[in-house]
């Protein structure tokens, strides 16, 4: 019995089992590709690195003394490489402070009895999975802090400021007043030179009024040519 048109068509267009497999396969990878990365994204804040959750002082705190130490704690355990603390005064210098010592998720450094005014701590750490985190801590010891710290200029910078402002400006002086001598010093070479040519000038036109042969002292009433 002969083959149909439409039988032939729909066995052309019908997919193999070869091609049914691979569909199969692509369809499984994607599957598998969205499932790992829903379980990426919701793994990500178990991954999230550490963070300061409290400070002593705290932040803007201030207190009537000054405070035996600065007491930093972390989220996670902070690894020794790398942790640093420092403390400036409202000038910007550093206050002489403890080494920072660690212990788990807290960093200590001690700090001078004698402080007065406002500070900043800036502190840097470095978690356990090695990666670094810093920030600052502003706080104030006495009745006149305020507990933000704002730089100010040292109190030594003024008389140097003026001194050199002062050399500046003799500096300045100096050298407009030798810019006037030279300005004198070409008037008076260009009014030597104008002198120099005018006498020049009048030389060689007496010279050519005086006729040829004439000698320099020659004049109209010379008689010695005469027998």
């Amino acid at each position: 019995m002969p083959t149909s048109p439409t039988a032939v068509a729909r066995a052309a267009t019908r997919p193999s089992p070869a091609q049914r497999l691979r569909v199969a396969v692509l369809a499984a990878a994607a599957l598998a590709l969205a499932l790992g990365i829903t379980l990426a994204s919701a793994a990500v804040p178990a991954f999230a690195h550490d963070e300061l959750i409290a400070s002593s002082p705290e932040p803007g705190e201030v207190l009537d003394v000054a405070p035996a130490e600065v007491v930093l704690t972390f989220s996670g355990d902070i690894i020794e490489a790398g942790t640093a603390v420092i403390v400036v005064d409202h000038h910007g210098e550093e206050v002489e402070v403890g080494a920072p010592a660690i212990a788990g998720t807290e960093v200590t450094a001690a700090l001078p009895a004698d402080l007065a005014g406002d500070y900043q701590v800036r502190w840097r750490a470095v978690s356990a999975d090695g990666h670094p985190i810093e920030g600052t801590i502003d706080f104030g010891v006495g009745a006149d802090a305020t507990g933000t710290w704002t730089e100010e200029a040292a109190h030594e910078d003024a008389p140097a400021d003026s001194e050199a402002a002062g050399e500046t400006e003799q500096a300045e002086d100096t050298s407009e007043n030798a810019g006037d001598g030279w300005t004198i010093a070409g008037f008076v070479i260009g009014a030597l030179g104008i002198l120099a040519l005018a006498v020049a000038l009048i030389v060689n036109a007496r010279r050519k009024s005086a006729g040829p042969g004439a000698g320099p002292g020659a004049g109209p009433g010379d008689d010695s040519g005469a027998a």
